[in-house]
């Protein structure tokens, strides 16, 4: 038997070790390959040619495949499985498996053709070990997880990819790069999660974009103060709403949102949200405040595709009874990026440290629960405090605001973070807590040790005990202090844990892209139409030409628009010899700089 023969027999055998028999029948003797072509790449590796255009590099098919691979990756990320369409020789599929080694990978192949062409020339054991494959026709095959395209796929099939979208599960599927407008909150605790829910929605590969509200806050306080005629005030709130909800939808029309996203205490109201179901882009809210305490949430939740709460049992149903359409219950989480372990020096932790400490508000619960702590090295920290008697001892910074990056420094330098959720009518711990506030969340993602009061939803989050220690009393809430302040070895390991389970569960990645997932089963979201000079347009028009894309994507970013002069520019800051494509594009520049110059142009 030849080597290639060999070749062929190898990839059949593992084919039939794998179970997948059919294939192994299939393909057991070469198929005619029609208008595909195999030919020899100049780094010795095979490639293909389907009339006589690229279906991989024709100089280094490999290298290609993994600078692709690169490109693509923001597709496939979070933990859903991945849909390869197109296979051709296995580079991409290759690279893509070494990028993602613990990753579910199904391959589309449309085409026998090319797969049968692929099994002669190249031992993809490995990769049919790795793999579940899809070969011929993928009308039955549903997509439950990330689509990735080998643009090429298109050269020698170009009919594949309307039909797997045709045959995709709709339900809870994520078209990649999704244009979103996520809307922040004017003022409140929303304001740095719109921040947080943004960036998790870029490393998602989406394109994002906060609306941020905050500037506008001080008119509301003026406007809110203009007049003591009630009537007066209310028509010029009014309008100052609208002209806020007007200002959405400006930006979302510029942007050719497909999705807007409105936090708690945005400026989201019903005349812009109506329009935007005219223009057909889906609309969500997510609610991250209590349902029990601020009502205008079941009042809103009617209006949005979807609304996305922090609570279950009743406050759900409430909210169906309501007439939203579609809710979700998602609870909160931490950015690692910015709720992270640090190594403080020895004046930060004089200036943040302390045994125990609080940060936030001076509700009514946490001033009288507060009150029996006060024999504790105890620092408070946070805005609201006026009036707080006993407690002004321990009140830092004279209850000013506190920013994001001293936050991070206390939950570090602090021995045990006591993490009281508010209430505006208990005196303590309120039995009835269920939703669990961020600061659970970002202080495990700081790796730093907490005391959390009971919440009935808390268990389903962290595991009490091993992850986080609650309290339902001031008894045990002083029991608890005592024991892991002389055991803090102790407290290390649970801090630890609970780090680990914020990155594997509980970042605003993993709930952006379980959002994500909902509204997709829920709303179709609308085509834009791309400027063709856009780097992301550019690299998908390359397509059956691999090293253009290459040269088009190392532009710049996705969605920077390219000018011939731009390009010049660029190439020319670049070190190294030049290649055929930038000598190619630095002519055009010429040739167009003088035409210009000459007025042919």
């Amino acid at each position: 038997m030849s080597g290639l023969g060999d070749m062929l027999q190898g990839n059949l055998d593992v084919l039939r070790n794998a179970g997948r028999v059919d294939l192994f029948e299939q393909f057991a003797a070469p198929l005619p390959l029609g208008n595909l072509v195999l030919e020899q790449a100049k780094d010795g590796n095979p490639t293909l040619l389907c009339d006589g255009q690229a279906v991989h590099s024709r100089y280094a098919p490999q290298k290609e495949a993994r600078s692709l691979a690169s490109k693509l990756l923001s597709q496939a990320e979070g933990d859903s499985p991945v849909y390869l369409l197109g296979m051709g020789l296995g580079y991409l599929a290759e690279a893509l498996i070494e990028a993602m080694p613990n990753r579910t990978i199904h391959i589309l192949e449309p085409s026998v053709e090319a797969f049968s062409a692929a099994i002669q020339v190249r031992d993809l054991g490995k990769l049919f070990e790795r793999c579940t494959l899809h070969v011929g026709n993928l009308a039955d095959v549903t997509v439950d997880g990330s689509l990735v395209v080998m643009p090429s796929v298109r050269v020698y099939a170009p009919f594949a990819l309307d039909e797997v979208k045709n045959s995709k599960s709709e339900k809870g599927l994520v078209p990649p790069g999704l244009r979103i407008l996520v809307v922040g909150a004017l003022l409140g605790g929303s304001v740095p999660i719109g921040h947080y829910v943004t960036s998790a929605l870029k490393q998602l590969g989406h394109r994002a974009e906060l609306f941020d509200s905050t500037p506008f806050a001080p008119a509301k306080a003026v406007l809110e103060n203009v007049s003591s005629n009630q009537q007066h005030r209310t028509t010029l709130l009014a309008q100052y709403t609208n002209l806020l909800g007007q200002s959405v939808l400006a930006r979302a029309e510029e942007m050719q949102a497909q999705l807007v996203f409105f936090m708690a205490q945005s400026p989201g109201t019903q005349e812009a949200l109506e329009e935007l179901r005219r223009a057909g882009v889906p609309t969500a809210f997510w609610f991250v405040e209590d349902g029990e305490l601020f009502e205008y949430g079941v009042r809103v939740a009617p209006f949005y595709d979807v609304f996305f709460h922090i609570q279950k049992g009743s406050y759900e149903k409430r909210l169906r009874q309501a007439g939203a359409p579609a809710v979700h219950y998602l609870p909160l989480a931490a950015d690692p990026d910015v709720h992270k372990s640090l190594e403080l020096n020895d004046s930060e932790l004089d200036i943040y440290g302390s045994d125990i400490s609080h940060m936030g508000a001076g509700y009514f619960n946490r001033r009288h629960f507060f009150s029996g702590l006060t024999d504790y090295d105890f620092k408070l920290w946070g805005s609201d405090w006026e009036g707080a008697g006993l407690l002004a001892a321990h009140l830092q910074k004279h209850g000013e605001r506190v920013d994001q990056d001293e936050i991070i420094r206390i939950f570090n330098a602090t021995r045990i973070n006591l993490n009281l959720h508010s209430s505006t009518y208990t005196e303590g711990v309120n039995p009835n807590g269920d939703f669990v506030n961020p600061r659970t969340f970002e202080v495990a993602s700081c790796g730093a040790f907490q005391l959390v009061d009971e919440r009935s939803l808390l268990a389903e989050l962290f595991e009490p005990g091993k992850e986080v220690v609650t309290f339902n009393d001031l008894e045990s809430c002083r029991k608890a202090i005592d024991y892991y302040l002389a055991h803090p070895d102790e407290a290390k390991e649970i801090a630890v844990a609970a780090r680990r389970r914020v990155l594997e569960h509980h970042t605003y990645r993993h709930r952006m892209d379980e959002a994500l997932r909902v509204i997709a089963a829920q709303c179709e979201f609308p085509a834009v139409e791309e400027n063709p000079n856009m780097v992301r347009a550019l690299v998908l028009e390359a397509g059956d030409d691999q090293e253009l894309a290459s040269f088009f994507a190392r532009m710049g970013e996705p969605d920077d628009v390219l000018t011939l002069d731009g390009i010049a520019q660029k190439i020319l800051r670049e070190e190294g010899d030049l290649g055929e494509t930038e000598a190619l594009f630095l002519l055009m520049n010429e040739f167009g700089k003088w035409a210009k110059e000459k007025g042919v142009v």
